[in-house]
């Protein structure tokens, strides 16, 4: 009993750590979604997404940067850059007129103090090497938000070579190490353009963070380390994702990020999926209970719904499918239906030969599987989130505790089956078997109309004995034969 339960809970931290080492390795991102097409409620709106990635000549990490910004107009600029301070950041500036034939202006700059940026270039860049990798307009539509003039979104993807060279400013130097680096972004929306080259004067933005001038942003460089032998692509920008291992405060370990409604529907349908419903189905098929298989299955039933509408909110929040955990969730949810055929073909099957066949086999393994990849899977939505390590190691104590209850639940119920079976018991009962409360209970109750229609393809009620037919009372108990009928 020890070493299968040790056993089993090996291969869960196993596939727990497999699926950490996929999910802790993907691209983080943060975003402000401020655009308004009315100029007086209008706020910042860019997104940006980093990969850090090791040089192998250097031995530094190169940097690789993605940011959008929505534009209608000709007018301002927006710009993010490293640090929490504008002296010692490494600034990208976008500026453009989205109107024009001419791409967007990405201007890398930085600045020693709190005035004018000066663009870089080798002589300051400390061992950076900085190289534009794609700028363009594509045509965004707001149906929400009708606009005479349309809206576009600036795309701007880089490299930076060597970047944790770059020395930064006090304590906070780019570091691809760091679990919270402070970033700074800032936003002029009202000046006007003579040229747009790249080392164009730029006017001050609001000088107040509360006037929404300028603020702080906190990114998990380290989550965002990818590890391939091969360079990495620009990370892509995840519509409608606001934060991804992104904080707009210092993160710390019990960090609970900002959902939207959307994201926190689909967390909590499938944790109640996978930790209450789904157990709670197992805990009722090896209950005591007459009433045991319509149970679990009315539980397994709602579970899977929680699964069906969470997976459609899911896919509602994606416009790709690249990580694992989208991959796993979106699986899980397809095989749940097979795994209730296989469910119901075990139970009429047993009910005619009672023992277990190939289906039984796979019903039950694929339960367990599925179990597992869904508890691993929760772990990875929430680091996906931005939960900070200390909810994720609660998480995971919660979910080992659901793993061990089942299991010594499983096994005190087999362990009460070889006893009866000792005292007399039919050893033909199944573990996925209710036990029946007395000889004449009833386990799976069915409406008089329905009765007729309970016969399988594989399973003729004729099989199980007849009580109109001379059926011996010392027989096998026929679960599906009423009280009422047996008189």
């Amino acid at each position: 009993m020890a070493r299968n339960l040790v056993n089993r809970l090996l291969l869960t931290c196993l596939a727990i750590i497999y699926h950490f080492s996929l999910v802790h390795a993907k691209p983080v991102q943060y975003c402000k979604f401020g655009y308004d097409t009315n100029p007086k409620h209008a706020e910042v709106d860019f997104c940006m997404g980093v990969t850090m990635h090791q040089n192998q000549s250097s031995d530094a990490y190169d940097m690789y940067l993605s940011m959008t910004v929505t534009r209608d107009s000709d007018l301002g600029w927006t710009a993010i850059g490293t640090g929490p301070v504008m002296a010692g950041s490494l600034m990208m500036i976008v500026y453009g007129d989205p109107n024009s034939k001419e791409p967007p202006t990405a201007s890398v700059r930085t600045v020693e103090g709190h005035r004018q940026p000066k663009l870089l270039t080798s002589e300051n860049a400390d061992g950076a090497d900085i190289r534009i990798l794609e700028t363009s307009w594509e045509p965004v539509t707001h149906d929400d938000t009708p606009s005479s003039s349309p809206t576009f979104l600036a795309r701007i993807a880089l490299v930076c070579y060597s970047c944790t060279s770059w020395p930064g400013v006090g304590d906070h130097p780019i570091s691809a190490t760091a679990t919270s680096l402070p970033w700074i972004w800032a936003w002029n929306d009202n000046q006007k353009f003579d040229n747009f080259s790249s080392d164009v004067h730029l006017k001050m933005h609001k000088h107040h963070s509360r006037d929404g001038g300028w603020g702080n942003f906190y990114v998990d460089m380290a989550r965002s380390i990818d590890t391939a032998e091969n360079a990495p692509s620009p990370p892509s920008i995840r519509p409608g994702v606001r934060t991804l291992g992104t904080t707009d405060k210092t993160s710390t370990a019990f960090t609970w990020p900002k959902l939207g409604p959307v994201a926190q529907a689909h967390g909590w349908l499938m944790g109640l999926a996978f930790l209450l419903f789904f157990p709670g189905g197992v805990i009722a098929m090896r209950s005591q209970s007459s009433q045991a298989f319509k149970y679990h299955w009315i539980i397994q039933l709602v579970a899977s719904l929680c699964v069906a509408v969470g997976a459609i909110l899911g896919i509602v929040m994606s416009r790709s499918f690249r990580s694992p955990h989208q991959i796993a969730g979106l699986v899980v949810s397809l095989i749940l239906g097979i795994q209730g055929v296989l469910g119901w073909r075990h139970h009429m099957a047993f009910l005619r030969i009672k023992r277990r066949t190939w289906i039984s086999h796979t019903h039950i393994w694929g339960g367990r599987l599925i179990m597992i990849v869904g508890w691993v899977n929760i772990i990875s939505g929430m680091l996906l989130a931005g939960f900070g390590w200390f909810w994720i190691v609660l998480m995971s104590v919660v979910l080992v505790g659901v793993a061990v209850g089942l299991t010594f639940w499983v096994r005190a119920f087999t362990n009460r089956k070889l006893r009866k079976g000792r005292e007399g018991y039919d050893e033909s009962e199944d573990a996925l078997m209710p036990w029946k409360a007395d000889q004449e209970g009833e386990y799976f109750v069915l409406g008089e109309e329905e009765e007729e229609d309970f016969v399988h393809d594989d399973v003729e009620l004729s099989d199980m004995g007849d009580p109109g037919h001379g059926r011996d009372r010392s027989g096998p108990y026929d679960p599906i034969l009423r009280k009422s009928d047996a008189n």
